[in-house]
């Protein structure tokens, strides 16, 4: 998958059982888990309302991105130029 968002978003997956899909990506508000996450772009922290559960999560954020998830479910992040 390789996708162009406004705003991905990445938090740690609570559900996992620590050995895989162990990160939420939130890509412009759809949410895909994946194994492992680079991120060779801006980055910043951010406090959002998730809809679905009631209540604020924090995560880290990037604007304006390239998101490519490969077979083995590594995402890796980049700005897009």
């Amino acid at each position: 998958m390789n996708k162009k968002v406004a705003v991905a978003r990445i938090r740690y997956n609570t559900e996992s059982n620590g050995e895989d899909l162990c990160w939420r990506l939130v890509l412009d508000g759809e949410e895909i888990l994946v194994e492992a996450v680079h991120i060779n772009a801006p980055t910043y922290t951010s406090r959002d309302w998730i809809e679905q559960v009631n209540k604020f999560k924090h995560h880290i954020s990037i604007q304006n991105c390239q998101v490519a998830i490969d077979d083995d479910g590594v995402a890796l992040i980049t700005p897009d130029v």
